[in-house]
């Protein structure tokens, strides 16, 4: 994994320092040549948009596409050809000033190479020059082709024609529909008795009827298997939201397998047979675009509404609803794929007005009546026992959404019945197409949502290999996981956008260029922002990040065990390896976004005052953990006292030190703390602990006995360093004892608690079989009786009572 990383740093580098370009810089011969070519557009463009009546639709729309195009290679052109005028002029700056007048003269080489290089210079910045202002000029073309393509299309839209309403538009169409009923059914007729049918149509119908016969005896038993194994498996009772989600795609899928596949079939055996005359070719490609499209909407409204599973429903709808949407949505695919195939036939035979007119009235009444249906209130009811898992609007927000839909899709028919045929059309079309668009959407973010958790789940083999390569908790990778949702999220939703503006009329070349705009910048003022240098900058921190990481657990995992190093030692490599790998993907980033670092010098100047006063302790505690990491005067493992605190160093990060104590809690020190006061560190040159062990003999016992055996038990003990040897010491006499101190050494201070009990144990059991005592504190008591108190005492002790 760190070669691929390291691999994709370096690419990333190459980028960065542009040793990979797009293309190669345009040398001013070939600028100058497209400049020619630019102008010859724009004079052309310029020319037809002096009488914009005169120019037809498609003639603008194929202007617009080529201006369009040009500014977009116009804009690389520049980007490509500045650097090639900035090395210029740094050439030239590296010869210095001019002489002044007065001054010595330079050398004539020197001259002549300055006059050289200025020529250049000029040419290269004045071609930028001229293809900036020829790219001015297209924008102000285009945007008047824009003014004008938008005014005329609000125009057909609101161009009033013959009402539907109209009986005259009826005695018209009626006809006419008959007569091209009779034509097709003489067609068709006429294509049964000839002669390539009579020759051949039967033996294809009898093999197209065996061919579908047979897919059909083999793939339903397939399409059943599937089901059981993918679809709605009644082993579980309370899907997840997830299961339901995969359920349905897979379950959408197997519903349009078999007939899509019966449709193929029946279209190939057709098209390839060489019966169908051209024009029922055309038809026939056409039918077969709108039942695939219909075949899909239906198998996936089915699978993800589950009229008869409403445990495994992905919409929160209760069941009578759900049957009721399902067919809903099915029958207004139905009539969009209906009206799709009536177009295309009314272009083939060439349809009056009037038809068109009945065609389009009929598809929005439809429409009308079936969206009017889908809006009602009783569909949307939620199921009472589903679970809270489900993403649903409020129900008050979608309430008022539906009084607004419901008056947009009223809008169809009655735009219609009054003569705008055009803009009822649109309203019904984009509608429709709007609602599937955002349902698709929606669904494909939960799709990516539900890979990402499945695949970053905390015990999937991609997860723990993350967790394990990159040092990351559960929690951490499971923030990764929501970063990644939201920016995939995030990308469909763009993509959803991008799609929305091209269904409601915007150009691809217009898109085009919102794009090339966007991600290769636009100016706001002087500044020039671009999306693709920031992104790319964000890329190059977070891998430059990640190699940071990944280096920092190579030196953990497979350097450091190899090397004599102690425990601080590598934390401190480990840290400064760290903080090296933030500083240079900063400064990687901050250079790819062009950032000028004098600026950034300029402003770091101007803040720092307001550093001094308002940020010191901060700077203060940073610095301090910098000189911790260098100077190491305490390091990660080290047993330390600070104030009342003492327990081993457990990380020194910028801010503060964190220091373990012995009943399992943290402390956090600011590092400012540990330069300024003083630290004792039991650990600082070795780990060499001492053990002191006072005890105290009662007077009668003989203290060198008890000293030869302290001194035998502390240097038979595994622990005890014999050098310096254990010794024993009597220290004075006291009230009640001899004192006496057992010192011992051992190699690690850790274990000076344990050692301290083994000689205890030892000196205990020692003493026991040497009859030695230690000693007990003596007491004197003085008890105020009186006469009946003493003579109560001594009754109890069984002595004779006093005289009185």
């Amino acid at each position: 994994m760190s070669h691929r990383f390291l691999g994709l740093l370096l690419i990333l580098l190459a980028l960065n320092l542009n040793v990979v370009a797009a293309t190669e810089p345009a040398e001013p011969s070939a600028l100058s040549s497209l400049l020619k070519n630019w102008n010859a557009v724009l004079d052309r463009a310029d020319k037809l948009l002096t009488k914009p009546e005169q120019v037809p639709d498609d003639l603008l729309e194929s202007l617009h596409l080529e201006l369009t195009g040009f500014k977009l290679e116009g804009q690389v052109a520049i980007n490509n050809a500045r650097p090639e005028a900035t090395e210029i002029r740094n050439e030239l700056n590296t010869l210095g000033a001019e002489p002044e007048k007065g001054a010595p003269p330079e050398l004539p080489e020197i001259a002549s190479k300055r006059k050289a290089i200025g020529q250049k210079l000029a040419t290269s910045e004045g071609l930028i020059t001229e293809t900036e202002l020829a790219i001015a000029r297209a924008e102000r073309l285009l945007a008047k082709l824009t003014a004008l393509r938008r005014a005329r299309f609000t125009e057909k839209l609101l161009t009033r024609g013959h009402s539907p309403l109209n009986p005259e538009v009826w005695r018209k169409a009626l006809p006419e529909i008959a007569l091209d009923l009779e034509i097709a059914q003489q067609g068709f007729q006429s294509w049964v008795r000839g002669e390539p049918f009579q020759r051949q149509g039967e033996g294809m119908l009898r093999n197209l009827s065996l061919g579908l016969l047979a897919a059909l005896i083999l793939l339903w038993p397939l399409r059943s298997w599937l089901l059981r194994r993918y679809g709605f498996s009644p082993r579980h009772r309370l899907p997840s939201h997830g299961q339901r989600l995969h359920a349905a795609l897979v379950t959408g899928f197997i519903h349009m397998l078999l007939p899509s596949a019966a449709t193929l079939t029946v279209y190939l055996a057709l098209n390839t047979s060489g019966l169908l005359p051209e024009l029922a070719q055309t038809i026939v490609s056409s039918a077969l675009t709108a039942l695939l499209l219909l075949y899909f909407v239906a198998a996936f409204c089915q699978a993800a509404l589950a009229p008869f599973n409403p445990t495994w429903r992905i919409v929160d709808l209760n069941d009578h609803g759900a049957r009721v949407a399902s067919r809903i949505i099915t029958l207004i695919a139905l009539v969009f794929v209906f009206d799709h195939s009536l177009d295309d036939l009314s272009d083939l035979f060439d349809a009056s007005f009037e038809l068109t007119i009945v065609h389009k009235f009929i598809s929005a009444l439809f429409i009308t009546v079936l969206l009017l249906i889908l809006l009602r209130r009783k569909i949307w009811t939620p199921q009472p026992e589903a679970d809270d898992e489900g993403k649903h609007p409020p129900r008050s927000t979608w309430r008022r959404l539906r009084y607004f839909l419901g008056i947009l899709v009223l809008a169809i028919p009655l735009s219609a019945a009054f003569g705008y045929v055009a803009l009822s059309r649109m309203l019904a079309m984009q509608f429709v197409l709007t609602a599937g668009l955002y349902v698709g959407v929606m669904l494909l973010r939960e799709l990516i949502g539900e890979l990402l958790e499945h695949v970053l789940a905390p015990q999937a083999a991609l997860a723990v290999r993350l967790r394990h390569g990159l040092g990351l908790t559960e929690e951490g990778c499971e923030m990764l996981r929501f970063w990644l949702a939201e920016i995939l999220g995030g990308l469909i939703i763009l993509l959803g956008i991008i799609a929305l503006l091209r269904l409601w009329g915007a150009g691809a070349e217009e898109i085009s260029n919102w794009l090339y705009a966007a991600f290769f910048g636009f100016k706001i003022g002087n500044i020039t922002l671009s999306l693709a240098d920031i992104l790319t900058a964000g890329l190059l921190f977070s891998v430059l990040l990640m190699f940071t990481r990944l280096l920092q657990r190579a030196l953990e995992q497979r350097i450091f065990p190899r090397t004599r190093l102690d425990l601080g030692l590598r934390h401190s490599i480990r840290s400064t390896v760290g903080y090296l790998g933030f500083i240079l993907a900063v400064a990687v980033a901050v250079s790819r976004l062009g950032i000028d670092l004098s600026n950034l010098a300029m402003i770091a100047g101007a803040l720092s005052v307001g550093i001094g006063f308002g940020l010191q302790n901060i700077v203060n505690n940073f610095v301090s953990g910098l000189i911790l990491l260098v100077e190491r005067p305490i390091k990660v493992g080290d047993w330390i006292l600070v104030g009342d605190y003492q327990g081993y160093v457990k990380k020194i990060s910028v801010r503060a030190t964190e220091i373990g104590t012995f009943d399992q809690a943290s402390v956090f020190i600011p590092n400012s703390n540990l330069i300024a006061s003083p630290v004792t560190n039991r650990t600082y040159a070795d780990k060499i602990g001492r053990v002191m062990l006072p005890l105290g003999l009662d007077h009668h016992s003989d203290p060198r006995r008890a000293r030869e055996l302290m001194l035998e038990i502390a240097k038979t003990h595994p622990e005890v360093r014999r050098i310096p040897a254990p010794d024993c010491f009597l220290k004075g006499f006291g009230e009640s004892a001899l004192n006496m101190e057992l010192v011992a050494f051992v190699n690690d201070v850790d274990k000076v608690g344990s050692v301290n009990s083994d000689l205890c144990f030892s000196i205990d059991e020692a003493f026991r079989r040497e009859g030695i005592l230690l000693a007990h504190p003596q007491r004197e008591m003085h008890l105020e009786l009186n006469a009946a108190q003493l003579e109560h005492l001594l009754s109890a002790l069984g002595k004779p009572s006093p005289n009185p």
